[in-house]
């Protein structure tokens, strides 16, 4: 058979649930998922085997408009926008219960504008309604599609995929097959890129960071995750254990509290869970060392950014 290889971003509004469906495509966890918009900061490759097909899915930031003029957030959009030089095919996600955001329609023509192959759009996270709703979602987004195809040149409107909106759930492999299945067998023929074993090109560092932060996440109030990055300085690996210390960085000194909680009991709450997401990866036991460390707004130093948050800064 012939291999064929190439490249499939997956883009959309935060908290589309990209980063669920990576992981679900992979088939494991790579890139942190929480609730909070604009988990994911970089671009993240994750690689699937499909017969005779390499599937390179590229995570990226969620495209938002931000009202907090943060250079990280600016950073962010662009990290987003940058995949669409290197994709074969664009993965457009739509949490079906936030069908019609004015956002969403003006992300989705400018991508297919600026896009260099098809674009599929998904309904993500179908699970969550009734066969009624779903419906009435699909068909209010195929009449959203129509009104974008018209408003488009042809040469743009005809990379638009028409045979579905996607209706498929991140959370279940199963509805996933016969999206996976088009997109390999569209990928360009070629040789594959990477051994057929990798998840990913990230180093380890950078999943464990994933891994920490997301629990940071979890456990901390609405506004300071944005403000917090995660940073691990060393993996060693014991036959019994594999040790792993990491600084959750913060931007102002009352935060360093927050993080810490009463008694230290916050920290305590983020260590153990995120241990135990490193103990699944590994597949071995972990010991976490974390400490808080403050960088005072480091989300608006592109220095900092790069280094805590590994973006690219401006050319």
């Amino acid at each position: 058979m012939t291999q064929r290889c190439g490249y499939c971003a997956i883009m959309g509004r935060p908290n589309a649930g990209k980063s669920s469906l990576l992981n679900t495509l992979v088939g494991q966890k790579i890139v942190g998922v929480s609730a909070k918009p604009n988990t994911t900061r970089n671009r993240i490759l994750g690689i699937r085997m499909e017969d005779e097909a390499q599937l390179l899915f590229l995570d990226t930031p969620g495209i938002h408009r931000s009202h907090k003029k943060l250079t990280l957030n600016s950073m962010m959009n662009r990290e987003a926008w940058s995949v669409l030089a290197d994709a074969d095919m664009i993965l457009y996600v739509i949490d079906v219960q936030d069908v019609g955001h004015a956002e969403d329609i003006n992300f989705l023509r400018n991508v297919i504008k600026e896009s260099r192959g098809r674009v599929l759009v998904c309904l993500n996270k179908c699970d969550k309604l009734k066969k009624v709703e779903l419906r009435l979602a699909e068909e209010r987004l195929r009449g959203i599609l129509a009104m974008i195809r018209e408003e488009l040149p042809p040469e743009a409107a005809a990379r638009l995929d028409d045979r579905h909106p996607w209706l498929i759930s991140a959370k279940r492999k199963e509805s996933l097959t016969e999206l996976v299945a088009a997109i390999g067998g569209s990928l360009p023929e070629g040789p594959w890129l990477y051994p057929d074993d990798d998840l990913t090109d990230r180093p380890q560092k950078f999943v464990c960071a994933e891994l920490i932060r997301e629990q940071a996440f979890r456990h901390l109030g609405a506004e300071l995750p944005y403000q917090l990055a995660v940073r691990v300085d060393t993996i060693e690996f014991k036959p019994t254990i594999v040790r792993v210390e990491a600084n959750i960085v913060v931007s102002r000194q009352a935060h360093r509290g927050i993080v810490l909680g009463k008694n230290g009991q916050k920290i305590k709450e983020i260590g153990m869970e995120a241990r135990q997401s490193l103990e699944l990866h590994f597949q071995n036991k972990v010991f976490l060392g974390l400490e808080v460390i403050v960088d005072e707004d480091w989300v608006n130093d592109p220095i900092s950014i790069a280094d805590y948050a590994d973006l690219d800064q401006d050319d």
